[in-house]
């Protein structure tokens, strides 16, 4: 019998934690909405926004920097679209693409920017 997917940010979150070795190194900080949460990487200092849609099959993911003071930085890293986030393939394709994309910053993103709680661009 197969375990049952379990939906939503919060597995999401679990798994990237997971298949990237992360477990002493990242905390979850639960959003504005419940469908949201970011995901911190410390020793990195980045971050992973995580916000799923319902019927929570597809997740969009975008990134920032954690900033010297500790505060998150703005959104710099956006993907195309959202990621099915019962792939894990495809989740561990997005999360790549996203560092990726946080080594060559993007303008300011304004919906991701209001999604996450930061100052409008």
């Amino acid at each position: 019998m197969t375990q049952p997917i379990r939906l939503g940010p919060e597995p999401v979150a679990e798994w990237i934690t997971e298949v990237c070795g992360w477990q002493e190194q990242a905390r979850v900080l639960l959003g504005h909405l419940p469908s949201q949460l970011r995901l911190v990487h410390d020793a990195d200092r980045w971050w992973i926004g995580i916000d799923a849609f319902a019927p929570y099959l597809r997740v969009q993911l975008c990134a920032g920097r954690v900033l010297d003071d500790g505060t998150f930085g703005d959104v710099s890293a956006v993907l195309d679209g959202p990621v099915n986030a019962t792939d894990r393939e495809e989740l561990a394709q997005a999360v790549q693409e996203l560092r990726k994309r946080l080594d060559a910053p993007q303008p300011p993103n304004r919906w991701a920017a209001g999604r996450y709680g930061f100052p409008q661009p």
